[in-house]
């Protein structure tokens, strides 16, 4: 991984982590409803909100990785190329397993337009800022 831009990579997983403090903000109440769930329900299961917090740091971090080492493999070198690409990757892989687990959890298609969604958008904007970065020389 000696070529991948590792601010790039870091701000991308913060920046995403980011979008996710918005998206569940402005869909809170559509996420609860989705889940089925009272906001003080999810407070006294999950007491600690560290623990996800810190989870979602990392995995969005782990995906910034996947994606710096990605994106060059498939030709990605500019901000529109790095979106598409994350884009396309997160509905492919990502939509698409939540969509097919889903349905046997029996969960509803809001849930995992709001969950599906927040994916595709942050990965989008992840690829953007990896494949948009360009090194210092």
């Amino acid at each position: 991984m000696g070529g991948v831009n590792h601010v790039a990579v870091w701000v991308a997983g913060i920046v995403h982590f980011m979008i996710g403090a918005g998206w569940y903000t402005a869909f809170g109440p559509a996420w609860l409803a989705a889940v089925g769930k009272t906001e003080a329900q999810i407070k006294s299961e999950q007491p600690n909100m560290a623990i996800p917090l810190v989870i979602a740091v990392v995995v969005a971090v782990i995906i910034a990785y996947a994606l710096a080492w990605l994106l060059p493999k498939l030709g990605a070198q500019s901000a529109a190329a790095g979106a598409n690409t994350g884009a396309v990757l997160a509905l492919t892989l990502i939509a698409s397993t939540l969509a097919m687990n889903y349905g046997f959890e029996a969960r509803s298609i809001s849930l995992w337009l709001i969950n599906a969604g927040y994916m595709v958008v942050g990965i989008a904007v992840m690829g953007a800022i990896i494949g948009g970065w360009r090194k210092k020389a």
